[in-house]
């Protein structure tokens, strides 16, 4: 029923004949006259009106909360998907790291479970168990297996089957299966270092161990706090993608390593140790682990580099010795007395040489200074384009300086070139402007192609640096460097996200 119906006008009386309002006068002082009546329902309708928005509001605002909700449950998840990775400090400050470098428990005192097919590293040590009592005698031999006959080869090791059983690597090189001792025709299978059954031996699938290789540089980048350069580049290249590092110089401590290696976010994410190789396998350890020995753990590439910043340090380190944190491979680069880089000899200047012809004889200049406190030797070598390159070998005294050139055939299409003049250490560039023999005019419309052309050369050498940008995040391959991106990315996509949703409800709620 309408509840403003009792206060409208009637034009008939009610059942008894009497008038409505008469009815009305035992609740009320009088009988509302129809412009009271009228009111009273514009009142109403607006009261009504104003309900009405205000339960859209309130749908609104419920709907922006549930959409804040499920932002908040994305967050959290992406956060914590990522706090494996990045800072690793051993005072447990930093996200934990998983155990295990393939997701499970390594056996105490290995570096790897055994797995048939697997691949190792020569200087690790393997582990296996036989918890389920699947080998019938207490003892296993070690045999070399030739995977391409397919054929058991001489015996290697005995062990005794009595617990874990670990594999000393440092001697070994080449594919090998475990066997019962006493037999020839089978061959025992191990997945993830717990024997799982027997095969026939032709069948086998052997376990691989290989040398890993490693060559550390130290590059530097071009900062520096006056007077030595104090941003250092760890360059490292092995036949191994993934793997940490022991990284120690004479006369600095932990802190000061820390300091160099682990200052800030940026260095964090590219230095950090990866959290599924040893020596990082239980929750806790991180690249302080071996602080009371000042060593620092830092993650190793196929080819990459670490970075550093020494601009804190009392005094700069004349060796960086780097060492595999498993396989025990050991690398030292060496830094000079007055400078930080791995060569003796610093290009102080370049020399741009006058316009030629294509084809004409040009003249390459530069000035070589050995910074080091003794006579070196080493090849300075001047390259021009993509393909002409010569080398000269340079022998100077201690702190002396010198001018070096060559001569080089121009390349044959007028437009600029740049000419690289590169020794063990450093490196300068400079440009050489091959002109058009036919005339200004054409010189110069033929160097407005060449400047397309050169345009083609710049993106050659973007390509470079997104390759050198490969490497970088090649230390992400290496650890790292991936889920924390994602990290970075997650937490900026769900702030925008909150503050889009935040201003969306605030402007929901003033239209109340």
């Amino acid at each position: 029923m309408d509840p403003l119906q009792r206060y409208r006008p009637r034009e008939t009386s009610g059942d008894d004949g009497s008038d409505p309002c008469d009815r009305l006068s035992s609740l009320r002082t009088g009988c509302p006259d129809s412009q009271t009546v009228t009111a009273l329902g514009r009142n109403f309708d607006a009261r009504r009106d104003a309900l009405d928005r205000v339960t859209m509001s309130e749908r609104a605002v419920g709907t922006l909360l549930l959409l804040l909700l499920v932002v908040l449950f994305a967050l959290a998840s992406g956060t914590a998907a990522a706090a494996g990775h990045g800072l690793d400090r051993a005072d447990g400050t930093a996200p934990l790291h998983a155990a295990g470098t393939d997701g499970f428990h390594t056996i105490d005192d290995a570096d790897r479970n055994l797995s048939s097919g697997g691949t190792f590293w020569q200087g690790q040590t393997v582990a296996f168990d036989d918890p389920n009592g699947i080998v019938e005698g207490d003892r296993l031999h070690l045999r070399e297996y030739d995977d391409e006959a397919d054929e058991l080869g001489a015996l290697v090791r005995e062990f005794e089957l009595d617990g874990p059983v670990r594999i000393d690597t440092a001697s070994l090189q080449g594919t090998y299966v475990l066997v019962p001792a006493g037999e020839r025709t089978s061959a025992v299978a191990v997945d993830n270092g717990t024997i799982t059954g027997t095969t026939e031996a032709e069948s086998a699938a052997p376990f691989e161990v290989l040398v890993q290789t490693l060559d550390v540089r130290l590059v530097g980048s071009g900062t520096g706090n006056g007077t030595v350069e104090t941003d250092l580049e760890l360059e490292l290249t092995s036949n191994r993608a993934r793997y940490n590092v022991n990284v120690t110089a004479p006369g600095l401590t932990f802190d000061d390593l820390e300091s160099a290696f682990i200052r800030d976010r940026l260095l964090r994410d590219r230095n950090a140790p990866h959290a599924d190789r040893p020596p990082i396998d239980r929750r806790g350890d991180g690249y302080g682990m071996y602080a009371d020995d000042d060593v620092i753990v830092l993650r190793g590439f196929a080819d990459g580099r670490l970075r550093s910043d020494f601009g804190e340090a009392e005094s700069i380190p004349r060796a960086v010795t780097v060492e595999v944190s498993d396989t025990g491979v050991t690398d030292t680069a060496e830094i000079s007395a007055s400078g930080i880089e791995t060569g003796p000899f610093e290009i102080t200047e370049v020399s741009t040489p006058s316009p030629v012809e294509p084809g004409a004889t040009v003249t390459l200049s530069a000035t070589v200074r050995n910074r080091w406190s003794t006579m070196s030797e080493r090849d300075v070598t001047f390259q021009l384009g993509d393909g002409r390159r010569t080398a000269i070998e340079l022998s100077l005294p201690a702190g002396a300086s010198t001018a070096v050139s060559t001569t080089l055939s121009a390349p044959s299409e007028p437009r600029e070139y740049e000419f690289t003049v590169d020794t063990d250490g450093d490196s300068a560039n400079g440009t050489v402007t091959v002109t058009d023999p036919n005339g200004s005019d054409d010189g110069s419309d033929d160097g407005s192609d060449g400047g397309d052309e050169d345009g083609g050369g710049e993106d050659d050498g973007s390509d470079e640096n997104d390759g050198n940008a490969s490497d970088g995040d090649g230390e992400d391959d290496g650890g790292g460097d991936g889920p924390i991106a994602i990290d970075v990315d997650l937490r900026l996509g769900a702030g925008a996200l909150l503050t889009l949703l935040s201003g969306a409800g605030v402007v929901a709620w003033r239209r109340r």
